[in-house]
């Protein structure tokens, strides 16, 4: 199975054992439900469900983009917001 490794600091990492152990959940899959949450499930699709499953789940921010709706924040900024609204 392939493993993962991120290094973060020891106080985010006291911070998601904190969350999780509240949620009920471990580490692991208090963040892969973080990360991968409303992403498709591929499991028993063929290779052509997957493909339209993955267009579907692109479709709406492609068409964002055509609109011109892009964000100009930085990744650094959007990942603030983002622990600033989950409280992390």
């Amino acid at each position: 199975m392939p493993r993962l490794s991120i290094d973060i600091s020891p106080e985010d990492h006291q911070k998601l054992k904190a969350i999780a152990a509240l949620k009920g959940q471990s580490i692991k899959d208090y963040v892969l439900g973080r990360a991968l949450g409303d992403t498709p499930s591929v499991a028993g699709m063929s290779e052509d469900q997957a493909f339209m499953a993955l267009a579907n789940f692109l479709e709406p921010r492609i068409e964002q983009a055509r609109r011109g709706q892009l964000s100009r924040k930085s990744v650094e900024e959007i990942r603030r917001e983002e622990r600033k609204r989950a409280g992390v």
